[in-house]
């Protein structure tokens, strides 16, 4: 395709970049619509920097690629099989950070969230009905999580009565309330980085891991976060 008579890093880097983040749209024109964008995941990003438990970003872009309008890109140091509270937790706060990013930059929030929204509150009700990580204890709810209606529900049957489902859905609020204001107190924070990366981000529209570096410093060490 680009001609050339051997296989680059480059040429292997788009192809990881097609298969793990889908294949690249033309770029945004609008330029309200770009600046949304770059701060999104600039919230995304920097959320995930500055929490010692999140994976590394590898890669942040605001190029659109798949149905992504941009895309943070992370990778785990090491093969995971088992997953700790801690990190859990730090994935909700880095889905919540894009968000989170518009909310303190714009005062509103606009659409991009959807796919973010819908994984954070999977990943809290999973942490709630079946890993134990809420308060309702050492317990394991039968659940299924393709059809959450309660028609279907009632049809099937389920293990736990109408006033632990309330219990749970509160349980899941609470989880991503927690998350949301360790995200926000982040970016308030770090809000300098904030306008330092999405202005980055627009002039650049890639920024990979050596780019942030050099941009946000290194990440800190593994420790206890910040207190909520």
């Amino acid at each position: 395709r680009h001609n050339r008579s051997q296989v680059t890093m480059a040429d292997v880097e788009e192809a990881v970049d097609k298969v793990v983040l889908g294949g690249a749209q033309p770029p945004l024109q609008d330029p309200q619509e770009r600046r949304v964008v770059a701060y999104h995941e600039s919230g995304h990003t920097l959320v995930a920097w500055l929490t010692p438990a999140a994976d590394a970003v590898h890669k942040v872009t605001v190029m659109p690629h798949g149905r992504a309008l941009g895309v943070t890109a992370q990778l785990p140091v090491e093969d995971r099989h088992n997953y700790s509270r801690g990190y859990l937790l730090a994935r909700l706060a880095v889905m919540l950070g894009g968000r989170t990013a518009e909310e303190i930059v714009f005062g509103d929030v606009t659409t991009g969230a959807e796919s973010d929204l819908i994984q954070a509150t999977r990943l809290a009700r999973r942490m709630v009905t079946r890993w134990g990580m809420g308060d309702l204890g050492l317990v394991a709810f039968q659940a299924d999580e393709e059809h959450p209606f309660l028609g279907y529900e009632l049809a099937q049957g389920r293990d736990y009565s109408e006033a632990t489902a309330a219990r749970i859905d509160q349980e899941v609020q609470r989880l991503l309330a927690e998350r949301h204001a360790y995200a926000q107190q982040l970016l308030m924070e770090a809000r300098e980085s904030l306008e330092q990366l999405a202005q980055a981000l627009l002039q650049e529209e890639t920024l990979g891991q050596a780019a942030l570096v050099r941009l946000l410093g290194p990440r800190p060490a593994m420790a206890e976060e910040k207190p909520e």
